[in-house]
């Protein structure tokens, strides 16, 4: 077997790859798996805001670019950077067992959230950190920041910033668990969609890499990033709004619970079910539907104006 696995360049997205590339080699022994590193939009432009960048799937659509035109045979992606509706011609063809879902402040003095003075700057690339952020506490400077973990915590380091908010998993997973001054409860901050998952694409009709791909999927995962991208789908929310949701299995059956907020966070729409672990798809749809009718399309609508 041969196969050529296209990604990133970042250091969490070779992470992301080489785990990939152990997993097949570990469930095809002599087969020949090596990476090919894409720039995608999102590394070009390292200013612009995220949530104003006018494009979607800007860390995505050159990587499945590569595998519909043949220079790989499958895309590896972090799951909350992937488009509602994917690049034509590939489909989600499998995903690596979850990481830790929650969202992580780093702050150099090694205060928590609450901890934090008053007007303290705290960084986040993401609006809905950000409303989050601004639910939680209320008398605190949100700003943006841009980069791969690293960059962003020498911007931390270099006193553009007070405190940082990132994903809980894209630290531990390059060795900076240490800087960790507290994990966000997710009572409090809901993951992204996919947060915490690595996930795989093909091209359609590639049977064979499908097959592949699917042999190491972890069924968990599997079934929350179908729960939770029908829920985003649903919502018609892109990948980055105020939206948090975060699916997992609870003794056989799904769980889904999932908020929306105003930009602001002073508005919080949430809505959650549990039913069959099949019923994946169609959980995620119901609480999207609970939550358009509370009244959700606004507030997205407020996060994209």
């Amino acid at each position: 077997m041969k196969l050529v696995l296209g990604t990133r360049g970042s250091p969490l997205a070779l992470w992301q790859a080489e785990a990939t590339r152990d997993l097949l080699l570990l469930a095809h022994p002599g087969a020949e798996v090596t990476l090919t590193e894409i720039r995608s939009s999102g590394d070009a432009d390292q200013v612009s805001d995220l949530a104003r960048f006018g494009a979607t799937g800007i860390f995505t659509v050159q990587v499945d670019r590569a595998v519909v035109d043949g220079r790989a045979d499958a895309g590896v992606h972090s799951l909350k950077d992937m488009t509602t509706t994917l690049f034509e011609g590939v489909v989600l063809a499998g995903a690596m067992a979850r990481g830790p879902v929650e969202d992580a402040l780093v702050a150099p003095d090694g205060k928590t959230l609450d901890e934090l003075p008053p007007g303290a700057r705290v960084a986040t690339g993401s609006s809905r950190r950000a409303a989050m952020l601004r639910r939680a506490r209320p008398d605190i400077e949100v700003v943006g920041i841009r980069g791969n973990v690293d960059t962003r915590l020498a911007k931390l380091d270099a006193g553009e910033a007070d405190a940082l908010v990132m994903a809980r998993a894209g630290l531990e997973r390059l060795g900076h668990g240490a800087r960790i001054s507290e994990v966000l409860s997710t009572d409090r901050f809901l993951p992204a969609v996919g947060q915490g998952i690595v996930g795989w694409t093909c091209r359609a009709d590639d049977e064979e890499v499908r097959a592949h791909l699917a042999a190491i999927t972890d069924r968990e995962a599997w079934h929350a990033a179908l729960a939770e991208r029908a829920l985003l789908r649903t919502l018609h929310g892109g990948c980055n709004v105020p939206l948090g949701a975060h699916a997992r299995i609870v003794e056989n059956a799904l769980s889904i619970e999932a908020c929306v907020l105003s930009p602001d966070g002073a508005q919080c729409i949430e809505s959650n079910a549990l039913g069959p672990v099949s019923e994946a798809e169609a959980l995620g749809e119901r609480v999207a539907r609970e939550l358009l009718e509370q009244g959700a399309e606004q507030l997205l609508e407020a996060a994209r104006s």
